[in-house]
C-alpha cells in the first residue's frame, strides 16, 4: 500500500505538527498564566484602607544599643527620597528592627527612636510630615537576621 520511504515521510511530518501543536500549547498556556498572573493579585488586592507595601527603598543600619544616625544616612536615603519626590501621591513607611535578644520593651523602644530619627532626615530632605508613616517595631527571628536586626527599613506605599 505505501512504500517504505512514505511511511517515514509521514512518519516526520506527524511528528513535526505533533511538536508544533505542543510548542503552540505551552507558549499559549504561558500566555495565558502572566495575564492571569498579572491579573491574580489585583483581583485580591487589600482593600483601599490598607494598601499594600510596593518595595523597599531603603535600609540605614545603625550601631547596636544607639539610635544615632550613621554618617551614611543620607546616601542611604537617597533612594526613598527621589521615590517621594517623583511620586507625590506615595507614602514612606518607616519600621525599625530589633532582635528578640534583649529587654524586648527596651529594644522596641529603640527601634522607635531610630525610626523616628530616619523620618526627621526625611521631614528634613523636603518630604511632608503627612506623607511619613511610622510603623510598630519589627522583631527579627533567627541568627541570620539578628546580625542585621539594628536597622530602619523605609518602604514606598
Amino acid at each position: 500500500m505505501f512504500e517504505e520511504e512514505d511511511r517515514e515521510t509521514g512518519y516526520a511530518v506527524f511528528v513535526a505538527v505533533t511538536l508544533a501543536i505542543v510548542v503552540s500549547l505551552f507558549v499559549i498556556a504561558v500566555a495565558i498564566g502572566s495575564v492571569v498572573g498579572e491579573a491574580g493579585p489585583k483581583a485580591a488586592a487589600p482593600k483601599a484602607s490598607a494598601p499594600s507595601v510596593l518595595r523597599v527603598l531603603a535600609k540605614v543600619y545603625f550601631e547596636v544599643g544607639k539610635a544615632d544616625l550613621p554618617e551614611d544616612a543620607p546616601m542611604l536615603l537617597r533612594p526613598a527620597i527621589r521615590a517621594a519626590r517623583a511620586l507625590q501621591s506615595s507614602r514612606l513607611v518607616v519600621s525599625g528592627y530589633h532582635d528578640a535578644g534583649g529587654d524586648a520593651a527596651a529594644d522596641a523602644e529603640l527601634a522607635r527612636r531610630r525610626a523616628f530619627a530616619v523620618r526627621e532626615m526625611l521631614i528634613a530632605a523636603g518630604i511632608g510630615e503627612d506623607r511619613i508613616e511610622l510603623a510598630r517595631p519589627v522583631v527579627t527571628v533567627g541568627a541570620a537576621d539578628a546580625q542585621r536586626a539594628p536597622r530602619v527599613e523605609v518602604t514606598l506605599r
